[in-house]
């Protein structure tokens, strides 16, 4: 079935905020029994237990009536589809489909997610009501809360918010307050409930004022713009076995939010700048308790770049190690002897549970192979990084 141009535009901002290894839009599958060729969701977003199952809806420039064809298209049929969806992946022992990347994998395993977050999202003509516009859920007895977004209020909320974790937040945020007064949240725009999530997450009150954030959220995105890394991240994966073994660091950057991505990229920038340096270098590190995830990042000067494998093994388990994290992902940075211009990134990603090591404490001990680091904490993030 050929895909409609609001199916192609939500691809594009999925795979342009979750990036494209997370993003699967060509999503029909064959039943094994029969050899049926099955629909699964339009769209489907999978990042470790972060799941989002989308249905898109396009209005017909022949059809005569809007809240028939809401009432039939997107209230009946797009909530059929979602319950069908998360059906096959509870069902079926397996289901292969391709992400954006062109990468194939089972997206049955994402049904280990606890809440899969069910969204419609609905191109309707230009004169369609604001009364139906405001409804913000469908709810469902058999699958609880489905969101529903006009399509511009999708784009907007994807402009605004640029990481995968800051939109699950936000459709966490919108659920509390719908929940908190559904009969005042399906009278308000999406716009209030934007800027009421841009200054607090409490979603026990509501206050007009808030809707002016929007006006004055203009966030420096040259921050935490990964972008230029994530786009060829493959290509500089060292030791890499299979063609997605490099997911698991990709999905830990993935996880972040904007104050930590500009600690994160803040890091990088020293670390390619330092590793001009002929002196050694101690390395620059974070810890993300909340995904109980360390980050090590180490500049070599290019003299010594036969020695990468070593340091970037040694510092990593050893950031590994003093955080007591569970997992942890290195990076040594030099630049490229055959291309000046450039620089080499290599990676390497460890998981395991923490355990105590005579050894490794020893050498801690002995030779404590870093510098002091925190993490600057903003009361509000979208805040102080947006004026």
């Amino acid at each position: 079935m050929p895909t409609t141009n609001s199916e192609n535009i939500v691809s594009q901002i999925n795979s342009n905020v979750f990036f494209k290894e997370f993003t699967f839009s060509k999503n029909d599958f064959k039943e094994l029994d029969t050899n049926q060729k099955l629909e699964f969701a339009d769209n489907v977003v999978w990042l470790d237990t972060l799941f989002f199952i989308y249905q898109i809806k396009e209005r017909e420039p022949n059809s005569t009536d809007d809240l028939k064809w809401f009432e039939n298209k997107v209230l009946k049929k797009a909530v059929k589809q979602i319950k069908s969806t998360l059906k096959y992946i509870s069902t079926y022992p397996e289901i292969i489909i391709e992400n954006e990347k062109g990468h194939k994998l089972d997206i049955t395993k994402a049904n280990k997610c606890d809440d899969p977050k069910k969204i419609i999202i609905y191109s309707p003509l230009d004169n369609f009501p604001e009364l139906q516009r405001h409804l913000k859920f469908y709810e469902s007895s058999e699958i609880g809360l489905i969101h529903l977004f006009h399509s511009e209020d999708y784009y907007w909320i994807c402009k605004y918010l640029i990481t995968p974790a800051e939109i699950e937040e936000y459709l966490n945020f919108r659920e509390d307050l719908f929940l908190f007064d559904k009969q005042r949240s399906n009278t308000l725009p999406e716009q209030y409930f934007l800027g009421h999530f841009l200054e607090t997450l409490e979603a026990d009150h509501f206050n007009p004022a808030y809707i002016d954030n929007l006006k004055n959220h203009k966030p420096d995105i040259h921050q935490f713009d990964i972008s230029s890394i994530i786009e060829n991240f493959n290509k500089n994966i060292k030791l890499i076995n299979h063609q997605t073994e490099y997911y698991p660091i990709i999905e830990e950057i993935a996880k972040m939010n904007r104050s930590e991505l500009i600690e994160f990229k803040k890091r990088i920038s020293l670390s390619i700048e330092n590793s001009e340096s002929e002196e050694i270098i101690l390395p620059y590190r974070i810890y993300l308790p909340s995904t109980d995830c360390g980050f090590v990042f180490i500049p070599l000067h290019s003299s010594k770049s036969q020695h990468w494998k070593t340091a970037l093994y040694n510092f990593t388990m050893a950031h590994k190690y003093e955080s007591k994290a569970k997992k942890c992902i290195g990076v040594v940075i030099f630049r490229d002897k055959t291309d000046m211009e450039y620089f080499e990134f290599y990676w390497q990603f460890v998981e395991g549970e923490w355990m105590y090591d005579e050894v490794i404490e020893k050498a801690m001990t002995d030779d404590y192979p870093f510098r002091k680091t925190k993490i600057k904490k903003f009361d509000n993030r979208y805040k102080q990084n947006g004026k």
